[in-house]
């Protein structure tokens, strides 16, 4: 019989790292790690937490003398817990435990992960699942764990797993929340807007004044596209360009703040090439001609399915714009405003008129250093609401540009 197990200080850990707001996968390792240490005879211990799809989603395994690790996709028993005929499936839903005793002849081993277990000399096995409200949502906290001693689990070390795991539960769901927030954040406001409104700037006015290359793309031609297309096929051909036009931005440095439709505004903030505005203009171009070659091979697979296309319009812009909260106090948007702002969506307008799929304004090019040389001069022409005429840039053809 093994000898009783204090795990009180295991208890007083977790609530401390949950008022800490410490990391979920670190919380998973102090917690596998303390239980070995207080003397429970752990061989393994697969954890997964999940919260929101996609987001919401850890999963991570400890072994002893290995250690813990998240994975990069579930393990065994976390992976296949809604499958037909998985012992574990009734509890995904609801919550609860299982037992597999896995050094009797008789056990049953109903799920592949418990052939392997048994196979690897594991004896013993125990499945908890937590749910988090409504876990038929897929709402949850799931762990196994598995042990090689020849008398597998006491019904007290059973009853204590279980135990802690609810309480591991609480923590951290609490922790991923956070992680879960920003990510969210991310995707929905922009990397660096994500991160300033987690720090607290969310009060109605609260601007700053930001150096920015403003990138500001366009699909030409949606209108008519949309009328020859029907619903689903305008969401599925809307996304592929989309992504075309967005991933080069992120890769490149900028920050895309919103999609206005079947375009999209984005920044390359000067703060985040180190003041160096040359190095802003490189990045915004490098990602204006990647986004032109992407669409076109969008377009090329569309036209060999005798489907409609479309063309990408952008405009660069550099200039001081306001960076912050404008709205009201019930619905507030973070995003950037000012004279320049309308500047580029006023030099886009003007693509399919000069024949260009790409413009910039003269601010930037001035500000291109040497990379002055992808660029060439439009001359000078109106912008509504402009009180002079611009000088504006078109890109260079490849093989006409002079050496930099």
């Amino acid at each position: 019989m093994a000898s009783p197990i204090s795990t009180t200080t295991i208890d007083e850990w977790l609530v401390a790292q949950g008022l800490a707001g410490g990391h979920a996968v670190d919380i998973m390792d102090g917690f596998c790690e303390r239980l070995s240490e207080a003397g429970l005879p752990l061989a393994r211990v697969a954890i997964g937490l999940r919260t929101l799809p996609g987001h919401g989603t850890i999963d991570f395994l400890w072994e002893r003398g290995v250690g813990g690790v998240e994975t990069d996709s579930s393990t065994g028993d976390l992976a296949e817990t809604g499958a037909g005929g998985s012992p574990f499936a009734p509890l995904i839903t609801s919550g609860g435990t299982l037992r597999r005793r896995l050094s009797e002849p008789s056990c049953p081993r109903d799920h592949p992960v418990l052939a392997s277990l048994a196979e690897a000399g594991m004896t013993d096995y125990l499945y908890v699942a937590t749910a988090f409200g409504d876990m038929a949502q897929g709402k949850g906290l799931i762990a196994s764990f598995a042990t090689d001693r020849s008398v597998g689990f006491a019904e007290a070390e059973l009853a204590r797993l279980a135990g802690l795991t609810a309480l591991l539960a609480v923590v951290v769901k609490a922790s991923a929340g956070a992680r879960v927030s920003r990510s969210l954040l991310s995707i929905y406001l922009g990397h660096d807007a994500g991160n300033r409104v987690l720090a607290g700037t969310v009060k109605r006015g609260s601007m700053q004044s930001i150096s920015a290359v403003l990138y500001f793309a366009d699909l030409a031609g949606f209108t008519s596209f949309a009328d020859r297309s029907a619903s689903e096929a305008l969401m599925s051909a809307l996304d592929a360009y989309l992504e075309a036009m967005a991933v080069p931005v992120e890769h490149s440095g900028g920050q895309i703040l919103k999609y206005i439709g079947d375009g999209l505004l984005a920044t390359f903030a000067l703060a985040d090439f180190d003041g160096e505005a040359q190095e802003a203009v490189a990045a915004a171009l490098d990602a204006a001609e990647d986004a032109l070659a992407r669409v076109a091979a969008v377009n090329a697979v569309r036209l060999a399915a005798g489907e409609p296309i479309m063309d990408l319009d952008i405009a660069l812009h550099l200039g001081e714009v306001l960076y912050g909260n404008v709205g009201t106090d019930e619905r507030l948007d973070f995003t950037v405003i000012g004279p320049a702002v309308n500047e580029a969506s006023r030099i886009e307008a003007l693509c399919g008129q000069l024949g260009r799929r790409v413009l910039t304004s003269v601010a930037l090019a001035q500000a291109a250093g040497s990379e002055r040389h992808r660029l060439e001069s439009l001359g000078l022409h109106p912008l509504r609401g402009v009180a002079q005429p611009q000088e504006l840039f078109g890109l260079a053809p490849r093989g006409a540009r002079p050496d930099p």
